[in-house]
């Protein structure tokens, strides 16, 4: 299972002063906080640490629709190559890799701690649009990336969402791999296992 979350580290939202004034509180454990406090980079970190939370509970979220976000009980441990776990309330940790620079955070959490040997990821500009429409390119990126990735003509795939969670089809054919979709500001971001599923789907249609 895979959860991820792109933040864009120049959207207003993210510069600094602009969290109200308890949000480090609410959001970080202790420990947490004392690294944000360390850091040269305080800004940056805080961020990571918060699209790590949320990418972990988009993985929570799929192995239990009853779990609950509450972001300073899942505490982020990573090392300087931002590849490490996040530890949830109830013990269980969840392995963790994060793509970071000036621009973005990409953060993609899974229940499996070799999950990077079958990840395809991707993160690329959502171009002028409202609001409204970033769900809609978001998908749209994703697909088009897979495509390629695939071999693929992008007409071929298509993203549902099925209660909250995407959902990858293949000629309309659910092609049964993990996927995870994140935007914020400027970014879009996608996260996919392309494991055996979807080789028997192939294979199948090729008969």
């Amino acid at each position: 299972m895979l959860g991820n979350d792109v933040v864009d580290l120049k959207d207003p939202e993210t510069q600094a002063g602009m969290q109200h004034p308890r949000f480090d509180l609410r959001v970080f454990a202790q420990e947490e906080r004392a690294r944000i406090a360390r850091s040269g980079a305080p800004e940056r970190l805080r961020w990571i640490m918060w699209a790590a939370k949320e990418a972990a509970y988009k993985v929570a979220r799929k192995l239990d629709a009853r779990a609950v976000f509450a972001p300073s009980r899942f505490v982020v441990r990573a090392d300087e190559r931002l590849r490490g776990e996040v530890e949830l309330p109830e013990g269980r940790r969840i392995p963790l890799v994060v793509r970071a620079d000036a621009e973005f955070v990409h953060a993609i959490a899974s229940d499996r701690a070799d999950f990077e040997r079958e990840l395809v990821e991707g993160l690329g500009a959502l171009g002028p649009c409202t609001a409204r429409d970033e769900s809609r390119r978001a998908r749209e990126f994703a697909t088009l990336g897979l495509a390629r990735e695939l071999g693929r003509p992008a007409e071929q795939l298509s993203i549902e969402k099925r209660g909250r969670i995407p959902q990858l089809l293949l000629a309309g054919v659910d092609a049964a791999v993990d996927l995870a979709l994140s935007h914020h500001g400027r970014f879009a971001a996608f996260a996919c296992e392309l494991t055996q599923p979807l080789q028997r789907i192939e294979a199948g249609r090729s008969r």
